[in-house]
């Protein structure tokens, strides 16, 4: 038996609003079946997300029908289950339409009996299970598995419960796998629950081979008996899924290499990784003064190729014109996002480090949340809370704001209260002047300037 498994195929993903985006996602799934054809495999697995959406629209599903009419010219069947992006809670979804066609086979729990060529069903509690089935000479294979299923349900619902496998079997799933996710990621807090589904105990035994999606990074390892698989998805997800990063040390900027895209050729159940060539993604990180930044990315611009995609994550304690520093980079695209490292040198009675919202005033610390975004999609909402909300606020009370060197007023002669009072209403009245001229910047306006961090 040879097959191909991919996932996470993404179709109509018009990636940071890039139209053309769509059409190398598209072009990914059309070199990664043209392989597959050419390596006169017998069957190719689909472990979901073949669209971005549920409701893919016409042009994608053109995109669609058309590459999976390659495979459909050489009688090699494809299989499918849902994702997380395209599942649907309605009756038909996409996937049902290219099964209409016979362009594909949808496997998993359905309302009603399926009974094709490549196709059984077996009646169960949860509504009938439909399972792939290829049959080769003497040898057969059946293929199970279900569309994604969150948490809550697959709690109730163990796979381990559902699944039996009969021979020769392939059990294909879009679901994270803690023990998994956590190898490739590291230990996850609670907090990012949403990266997995289920624990690895929770996977029946049996199956020669374990197709699964989900996870955007290939990975592979044993299961029992068999092999279990994540290919990945076909093209970078986000600037997380580098091919190539570099960190700022101080003196130099130190590359480290991110994971290949590609999917998997299985021949007598031994998976081989087939690397697919996608737009490269660069991520560039950096704490430095201005100048200091743009003579060390000049440096680096001449590695950087200008089909590339680059990310410029700049620390600093003070802004500055970063538009400079992206004229250094001769890429396709360029992304900036700049953070503030402030130096919080003050100390709470008990000795600690005083916590960010004791520091900074409710609205800096959202201005800090969004523009540490995972993507460029919040940038509306930066705006906004530039333009609508207040940073006329008042600065939290000298008793709640820790000490600063650099604020701390000079030791003065200690005065009489009656001056003392006649400088507080001064200092009223000028606070008050001071509110009354607090305008909203324009938006024409120079944002550095409004927020006085221009030069």
């Amino acid at each position: 038996m040879k097959f191909a498994h991919i996932a996470d195929v993404h179709l109509g993903f018009e990636q940071y609003r890039l139209p053309y985006r769509a059409d190398e996602f598209a072009e990914a799934f059309r070199r990664a079946i043209e392989i597959a054809v050419e390596e006169k495999v017998d069957f190719i697995l689909i472990a979901g997300d073949l669209f971005h959406s549920s409701r893919p629209s016409p042009e994608t599903l053109k995109q669609a029908m058309e590459i999976l009419s390659l495979p459909k010219e050489r009688d090699i069947p494809v299989f499918g289950i849902e994702g997380n992006h395209d599942r649907t809670q309605r009756r038909v979804s996409a996937y049902h339409l290219l099964e209409k066609l016979g362009l594909l086979y949808l496997i998993g729990l359905r309302e009603e009996r399926v009974e094709s060529e490549h196709q059984t069903s077996e009646k169960t509690d949860r509504g009938w299970l439909v399972k792939g089935v290829f049959e080769k000479g003497n040898k057969s294979v059946e293929i199970h598995g279900m569309k994604y299923m969150s948490a809550a349900w697959l709690e109730k619902n163990p796979p381990k419960e559902i699944f039996r496998p009969e021979g020769d079997s392939i059990l294909m799933l879009h679901q994270g796998v803690r023990e998994l996710v956590e190898e490739m990621m590291g230990k996850l807090p609670e907090s990012q629950r949403d990266y997995y589904e289920l624990r690895l105990g929770d996977l029946p035994k049996g199956y020669l081979y374990y197709a699964l999606g989900h996870i955007h990074r290939a990975f592979l390892t044993s299961y029992d008996i068999g092999k279990l698989a994540y290919p990945g998805s076909l093209q970078r997800w986000d600037f997380g899924d580098y091919e190539l990063r570099y960190r700022w040390d101080g003196n130099a900027f130190k590359p480290t290499a991110g994971n290949p895209k590609g999917f998997y050729i299985v021949e007598d159940w031994e998976p081989r990784f087939v690397e697919l060539k996608v737009r490269p993604f660069i991520d560039i990180n950096i704490k430095a003064d201005e100048e200091t930044a743009k003579r060390e990315l000049k440096r680096l611009s001449t590695k950087i190729p200008e089909e590339a995609f680059v990310r410029l994550d700049v620390r600093w304690l003070r802004p500055y014109d970063v538009s400079k520093l992206t004229e250094l980079i001769k890429a396709r695209y360029v992304y900036v996002r700049t953070r503030f490292e402030r130096k919080l040198t003050g100390r709470t009675p008990s000795g600690e480090v005083p916590k960010p919202e004791e520091y900074f005033i409710p609205v800096e610390l959202k201005a800090i949340n969004l523009t540490g975004e995972r993507t460029i999609e919040s940038i509306d909402e930066v705006v906004e809370l530039f333009l609508g909300e207040g940073w006329d606020e008042k600065l939290p009370k000298k008793s709640e704001e820790p000490e600063r060197k650099e604020d701390a007023p000079a030791r003065k002669e200690e005065v009489r209260p009656e001056k003392e009072k006649t400088n507080k209403a001064q200092e009223k009245e000028h606070k008050d002047s001071e509110k009354k001229v607090v305008k909203k910047p324009s938006k024409g306006s120079n944002l550095l300037d409004w927020l006085g961090g221009g030069r």
